[in-house]
């Protein structure tokens, strides 16, 4: 069984800008944006109107993703939401009843 520290739990590792004092727009902008940590962009960042000064850092992520995007929440068991016109009771496939 594979580790907390294994090269599969790697591959989702992500990070995100966390702008330091007198942080540009660049890094303002781009601070709730996370890329996986071989595709983040080097700081400071491109477009930086302080690179002598900037004092940003990452943010490191166990995961790129912020939220879940797994329906935890749903019921498979839930009623189905009432229709307001339900078109099967006036009319069947072969004509009025």
């Amino acid at each position: 069984m594979a580790g907390k520290d294994s090269k599969s739990d790697l591959r989702w590792h992500a990070v995100s800008v966390k702008p330091g004092a007198n942080a540009c727009n660049a890094a303002v902008s781009g601070k709730n944006r996370r890329w996986l940590s071989r595709e983040a962009p080097l700081l400071p960042l491109p477009g930086c109107t302080r690179p002598d000064t900037c004092q940003c850092t990452y943010n490191h992520h166990d995961d790129r993703r912020a939220t879940s995007r797994r329906a935890e929440d749903l019921d498979a068991f839930a009623q189905a939401p009432r229709v307001a016109n339900e078109r099967r009771k006036r009319r069947t496939r072969r004509g009025e009843k």
